[in-house]
């Protein structure tokens, strides 16, 4: 019995170990809480699409493109789809725009790039970050919405892309949210331990630039209508990074941060030109719901305004809609998207 002491308290002691460590990280990711409905948005459910991880308005129109996944569902491949929050039930806002290309496809962030030709002619292209590569994809889009592939962009450093925002035609910053890969062991330990190996990457049409390291996992990017500032989502950190940019040489030098209650994770910026972000209240929720290891994950939205007043749009524990990523408005709608879900919501507003 003596000589079986030491290997039972060693027993005991990384069992306590472990519990502290539970503890620890459930307090530290708030999973030990409640999150209660909040009243506002007058939201109703469109069914039918999963995942619809990140929305990108076309401007002028009631078009939004959608980067859809149905993880939950196993899909072996994600989409790109065209949805008219004008006219929800028509046909063609349900069916995949890329034509099958490329086969390994996994979708997260996107962004839209226009600019008016000498001709008159409006050149639009959509880039998407396609975690199956890794990888960024350049698709041209025509008159019917349609998309062509027509460039794919990749360095050995972009390992673990997140989100995208384009500067030109062929220009992008991307973020890498850890240096090791989210999937891998050493990138899961990252988000945990919340290790500053992040960086975000700017692509000029030629060469690849390492613009911002040392974040804690960062997400969502959005770029200001004038283009002077870059906002940055570093989720692990729970803070919302604002840089000053200059768009001649696509420079950014840090200005400030806004800490939040909880982990943003996709940004866009709405038509006052505030700032909407979408929230992950409980990340560990959030991945067991991702996976379909959980019913159901708490979502929220909210908006920084310029003097960083925060309100929260939508708050829900998961009732209504579970995994909320993203919230964009277009003309008189906020959509709402989500990680996993088999819906999005369109909600109305009157700001």
């Amino acid at each position: 019995m003596r000589l079986l002491a030491p290997f039972i308290y060693l027993v005991v002691l990384l069992a306590l170990a472990a519990v502290a460590g539970i503890f620890y990280f459930g307090y530290s990711f708030r999973q030990f809480e409640t999150v209660e409905a909040v009243p506002g948005l007058d939201c109703i459910p469109v069914v039918g699409i999963s995942g619809a991880a990140d929305i990108e308005p076309v401007p002028g129109t009631s078009f939004v493109y959608m980067s859809a996944h149905d993880r939950r569902g196993g899909a072996r491949r994600g989409m790109i789809l065209r949805f008219d929050t004008a006219n929800p039930l028509d046909d063609t806002s349900w069916k995949d725009r890329t034509g099958g290309e490329p086969i390994l496809f996994e979708p997260v962030g996107i962004d839209l790039f226009q600019a008016t030709l000498r001709g008159g002619q409006v050149l639009t292209r959509l880039f998407v970050v396609n975690i199956a590569g890794p990888e960024i994809l350049l698709f041209d889009v025509d008159a019917n919405g349609d998309l062509s592939l027509i460039e794919k962009f990749k360095d050995p450093r972009l390992l673990s892309p997140n989100d995208i925002v384009a500067t030109g035609p062929r220009s992008f910053y991307v973020t890498n949210d850890t240096a090791s890969g989210r999937k891998t062991w050493r990138g899961k330990l990252d988000f945990l331990l919340g290790l500053k190996t992040g960086q975000i990457f700017h692509y000029d049409g030629t060469a690849w630039a390492d613009v911002a390291a040392g974040l804690a996992f960062p997400n969502g990017l959005a770029l200001s209508e004038d283009g002077q500032t870059l906002y940055l989502a570093e989720m692990r950190a729970k803070t919302i990074t604002t840089y000053d940019r200059d768009p001649r040489t696509d420079v950014i030098s840090s200005q400030k941060g806004v800490k939040l209650a909880s982990f943003p994770n996709n940004l866009s910026i709405d038509q006052n030109g505030h700032l909407m972000v979408g929230m992950v209240p409980q990340p560990f929720s959030f991945t067991a719901y991702t996976e379909g290891l959980q019913e159901k994950a708490a979502s929220q939205i909210i908006r920084i305004e310029e003097d960083e007043t925060i309100t929260t749009l939508f708050q829900d524990p998961g009732d209504v809609l579970s995994a909320a990523t993203v919230g964009v408005q277009i003309n008189n709608h906020i959509l709402i998207g989500s990680k996993a879900a088999n819906r999005f919501l369109m909600c109305e507003t009157d700001q």
